[in-house]
């Protein structure tokens, strides 16, 4: 899994911010709960939920050990957490200890979706809930399918012989069908066209940079920034506008 940095995170994560941001205000805690939140991050909601859970708790996970330490770098935890742990969502290092757990945008960075569910379902108590936010599948290529195939391109073949899509964008039914595998009744399930305007090809070339690092990481940092600008120039004729991103979303509540 890839190393982002968590500090361009921060800079150029007002796309993620806001999406996650709808669903927090559908999130309904009494303040009592232990709470995981999975593909944290830099800390930024981890740190909004903590607010809401004065008899609580929340920790905060990720794969990315810089992630994590920007996170980490957010204050003292209070009584209440959050703290940062560095983690793989399919081998989570808790047993059943949370009430809820929660996934804003993070789940498809992980292939292995349903080894993913099921360790979700692994840290829960019995009758606990997870909600579920990620990127889904649609009918036009997405940004991550883009990146893959300029990777193809004979301009970068040589350097991604042998690389693994680094993530899923599962159907909906298909995210059912996992959550029923793993023991998960889908309370509900909701799907959205997105859209997102930078503004400008600059702001948007600087978010691609940070969304690729899956694929960039794999390259000399002198052609990092020559892999993204193929990126946006491949991706502008999908969605027909520069700087635009377009993509679906997949919002669902599971319950054990």
């Amino acid at each position: 899994m890839a190393d982002w940095s968590g500090q361009d995170y921060s800079r150029v994560s007002a796309l993620q911010r806001s999406v996650a941001a709808e669903s927090l205000a559908e999130l309904v805690v009494d303040g009592s709960e232990w709470i995981l939140d999975i593909g944290c991050g830099d800390g930024f909601l981890t740190a909004e939920i903590a607010a809401r859970l004065p008899h609580g708790y929340i920790v905060g996970v990720d794969a990315s050990p810089r992630m994590v330490a920007t996170a980490g770098r957010r204050g003292p935890a209070t009584p209440v957490g959050p703290v940062y742990v560095c983690a793989d969502a399919r081998r989570l290092p808790f047993g059943r200890s949370f009430d809820m757990v929660v996934s804003f945008n993070a789940l498809h960075w992980v292939p292995q979706l349903g080894e993913a569910l099921a360790g979700v379902a692994a840290v829960l108590r019995p009758r606990g809930r997870a909600l579920i936010q990620m990127v889904c599948a649609g009918t036009r290529p997405s940004i991550e399918s883009t990146a893959m195939q300029v990777a193809g391109h004979p301009r970068w073949a040589s350097r991604f012989a042998g690389f693994s899509t680094p993530f899923i964008h599962p159907q909906p039914a298909e995210l059912r069908e996992l959550a029923d595998s793993c023991g998960f009744q889908v309370a509900s399930m909701t799907v959205l066209d997105r859209e997102w305007d930078f503004g400008t090809v600059e702001q948007f070339t600087a978010w691609c940079a940070v969304g690729s690092t899956a694929w960039t990481e794999r390259l000399p940092e002198s052609d990092r920034a020559a892999f993204v600008d193929d990126l946006v120039a491949a991706y502008e004729p999908v969605v027909g506008q520069a700087g635009l991103v377009r993509f679906m979303q997949v919002r669902a509540e599971l319950h054990l």
